[in-house]
């Protein structure tokens, strides 16, 4: 019978006699790791999350700039729409009654000293006058002079009636002539009018 007797100090062979415990190791490692993967990740959401709050509370901003923005040209365009308007009623009532105003400064140019009238119509591109004259001469000058006048158009030809009056006139006349959109002249028509009239002058 032997015996096997173990001389070494006691703490040397207590510390060769413990196990090693590779699962407690690899948990350990395990938890380790995970709490500094759950450590980054809760430091790289806490940036992201103050990176976007910064571009949400940026992206607002521009919203209320640009609402602010389509506010001020929703009315500016509500602003041009109304002078639009008014620019169109003036431009209608300069087309309608420009001709009627330039037609009569015609007519005081036109209009010879035997000759004077009775009554006068304007309505749209046509005027109708009667009068009376001293003679048919006056009545065809007063026609050829109208017709010469670049807002007339055409000039129709005079009804003339003999009659006796106190004042000496002795011809009764109608005549009927029609006018032109003074629009639709051109600043170079116009010129060569001026240009004739002061050469026939």
């Amino acid at each position: 019978m032997s015996v096997k007797l173990d001389l070494r100090p006691l703490d040397y062979v207590e510390a060769e006699s413990k196990p090693v415990h590779l699962g407690r190791i690899a948990a350990l490692i395990i938890l380790v790791l995970f709490v500094g993967v759950s450590t980054i990740t809760f430091v790289y959401g806490l940036v992201l999350s103050r990176s976007l709050r910064a571009e949400r509370l940026d992206l607002q901003m521009n919203i209320d700039r640009m609402q602010e923005q389509s506010g001020r040209m929703t009315a500016e365009l509500r602003r041009l729409q109304a002078q639009y308007q008014d620019y169109g009623k003036a431009l209608a009532i300069l087309q309608r009654e420009l001709p009627s105003v330039e037609f009569l400064g015609v007519l005081e140019r036109a209009l010879p000293p035997g000759v004077w009238l009775e009554r006068m119509s304007i309505s749209a591109g046509k005027v109708a006058m009667a009068g009376f004259a001293f003679t048919e001469n006056d009545v065809v000058s007063f026609g050829r002079a109208l017709s010469e006048a670049l807002v007339v158009t055409s000039v129709g030809f005079p009804v003339t009636t003999r009659v006796r009056q106190e004042s000496g006139a002795s011809v009764r006349f109608s005549l009927d002539c029609s006018i032109r959109d003074i629009m639709s002249i051109t600043p170079a028509t116009e010129d060569d009018g001026q240009v004739q009239e002061v050469a026939s002058r």
